[in-house]
């Protein structure tokens, strides 16, 4: 295990103010390489174990968004690995990461929100790997902050044919970011339109990382992907994290229904009966750490 100490050691590796700056300004940042090649290789053999059916741990109940074997090859995003395989659960809780997490959102504490791996197939079809032009606070309405952000790891290098994650420069400064509940949308060129309207210019960054580099974005920064029109998969691991104020809030959409969250089934309820986003067994504390991984 990486202690709090070690992770302050390691500062060669953590976001200086320049790069805080950097974060602030564009809504992403990409980090020098800081996972070793044994940890990925780790992570993708628990990806293989998990798409054959094994699990160390089980949820409660099963998410409904995930992708099985049942369904036509093309993007699969999975929810909640580290709740189920160990080799997951240990990583999300390494501090270096959650520190990187801190320095540049600029929180005294980090807590899990939740975890996503999204993996892209070799597709006879690319186009069913594309990911729409949305913003992760589109999907977190139930959540208080405005200043959550996401780590992306990639398990190997990821090149542009692959169809890496694609961020639009600055965009977290935008108005409306909040309704861009378009993920599952894959006519990018409608969505530029739409986010064309409000007269900026569209600077699309593409995070061609080395396996062991790791980025970070704003939950308002517009990002997607384009199709995997490589020969190999593509998967990565979205790592969804609360800054310390985050706190559950009722929400309702246009219509007047609650919104809800998956979090929402799984957290522990609080003194008002609302779900617990500081769950220790679900939203962990992990920066500072204070607990071991489980093994």
């Amino acid at each position: 295990m990486i202690t709090n100490m070690a992770v302050l050691q390691q500062s060669a590796l953590l976001p200086g103010q320049q790069e805080i700056g950097f974060y602030r300004e564009h809504g992403w940042w990409v980090s020098p390489p800081c996972i070793d090649e044994d940890t990925i290789d780790e992570l993708s053999y628990a990806v293989e174990r998990y798409y054959a059916g094994e699990r160390d741990f089980l949820l409660p109940f099963q998410p409904g968004t995930d992708w099985t074997p049942a369904q036509a090859e093309a993007l699969r995003q999975n929810d909640y690995l580290s709740l189920q395989m160990a080799e997951f659960h240990r990583f999300v809780r390494e501090p270096l990461l959650p520190a990187m997490a801190a320095l540049l959102c600029e929180t005294s504490s980090i807590r899990l929100f939740h975890d996503q791996l999204l993996y892209k197939a070799p597709a006879r079809n690319p186009q069913s790997t594309i990911v729409g032009w949305h913003a992760d606070r589109a999907y977190w309405r139930t959540c208080t902050s405005d200043s959550m952000l996401t780590a992306w790891v990639p398990l190997q290098d990821c090149t542009e044919e692959m169809g890496p994650m694609v961020v639009l420069d600055g965009s977290h400064k935008l108005v409306g970011n909040e309704q861009l509940h378009t993920f599952n949308q894959t006519d990018l060129a409608a969505l530029e339109t739409r986010i064309a309207g409000g007269g900026v210019p569209l600077k699309f960054v593409p995070f061609t990382l080395k396996k062991g580099q790791v980025s970070f974005h704003h939950c308002l920064t517009i990002h997607g992907s384009y199709p995997n029109r490589s020969n190999r998969p593509r998967a990565a691991l979205a790592i969804h994290y609360q800054d310390e104020a985050n706190r559950y809030r009722l929400f309702r959409d246009p219509e007047g229904n609650v919104v809800a969250h998956l979090n929402d089934a799984l957290c522990r309820a609080d003194g008002e009966a609302h779900p617990d986003y500081g769950d220790p067994e679900i939203c962990p504390t992990l920066w500072p750490s204070l607990s071991e991984p489980r093994t």
